[in-house]
C-alpha cells in the first residue's frame, strides 16, 4: 500500500481497521500522523453534531441567534472539510514536508566534498533496492536512511551550481511533477517508473537538470528483505 491510497482510507474512515492500512501506518510517521489528525477532526464533528443548539430553551428569544450558533458549526464543519480535503488532493506537500524534514536532520550532508568509496554508494543503493548509472565521482555523499518506512538512498550529487540532495523513493509513487521551496531549499519530487525522486538545492540552485538525468539514470532492482526499523533514541 502506498501512502496515497492509505490517506484515501484514512479520510473515508478515520477508524478504519483494515490489516493492510495498519501494516502501512506502523511503518510511515507520515500517516500516522495524518491518522491522528484526522480522528481529532472526526471527534470534533461528532461533538458538534451531538450538541446542537437547545431550541426549547431559547424559544423566547429572537431566532437570529439559534440560526448563528448554526452557522457557526456548519462553517467548523465546512473548515474542517476543506481540510481533508488539502490533505487528500495533495498528498505531495506531506511528502515534500517530510523530505524537507529528512535532509535538515542531517545537516553534515551539505559538508561532504570528498567522493564516496564506490563501495559505500553500492551498499545505500542495493539495500534499498535501486540501480543509478550516475558516474560515482560526482557522488560526495552516500547513506541509506530510514524514510517512510523504508530504507531509501540518500545522496548527495556535485553539479556546476553546487551540491544537489538526492532521495530515491521506491515507496513513494506521484503522478505528476511537484515543485517545493521550504526551509530555504528549492525542490522538486518528479515521478521515476514505479516510484519517485526527490531533488533539493539550498537557496535557488538550480534542481531540474539534476531531476531529468537521474529519471534516465535509476532502475529498481529486486528487492532485498526488509531490513528491521532502527532503534530511536
Amino acid at each position: 500500500m502506498i501512502c496515497d491510497d492509505a490517506r484515501l482510507l484514512i479520510g473515508a474512515d478515520p477508524d478504519a481497521a483494515e490489516h493492510a492500512l495498519e501494516e502501512h501506518v506502523r511503518g510511515c510517521e507520515g500517516c500516522r500522523a495524518f491518522g491522528e489528525e484526522m480522528r481529532r477532526l472526526n471527534a470534533d464533528i461528532r461533538r458538534a453534531l451531538d450538541d446542537p443548539p437547545n431550541i426549547g430553551v431559547r424559544a423566547a428569544r429572537p431566532a437570529a441567534p439559534v440560526w448563528r450558533e448554526y452557522a457557526l458549526a456548519a462553517g467548523v464543519a465546512l473548515a474542517m472539510a476543506a481540510g481533508l480535503a488539502v490533505w487528500l488532493l495533495r498528498p505531495t506537500d506531506t511528502l515534500a514536508r517530510d523530505v524537507v524534514a529528512h535532509v535538515k536532520a542531517e545537516p553534515e550532508s551539505w559538508l561532504s566534498t570528498y567522493n564516496v568509496s564506490a563501495d559505500s554508494i553500492e551498499h545505500a543503493l542495493k539495500s534499498s533496492g535501486v540501480g543509478l548509472d550516475l558516474a560515482s565521482d560526482r557522488i560526495v555523499y552516500a547513506q541509506s536512511c530510514w524514510f517512510r518506512g523504508h530504507y531509501v538512498p540518500h545522496l548527495v550529487v556535485q553539479t556546476t551550481h553546487g551540491p544537489a540532495t538526492v532521495l530515491i523513493l521506491r515507496h513513494e509513487q506521484v503522478k505528476t511533477r511537484g515543485d517545493f521551496r521550504e526551509g530555504g531549499m528549492t525542490g522538486v519530487i518528479v515521478p521515476a517508473g514505479d516510484g519517485s525522486i526527490a531533488v533539493l538545492a539550498r537557496g535557488r540552485g538550480q534542481v531540474d537538470d539534476v531531476a531529468g538525468e537521474l529519471r534516465e539514470e535509476v532502475h529498481w532492482l529486486p528487492e532485498p528483505a526488509q531490513l528491521p526499523q532502527p532503534a530511536r533514541h
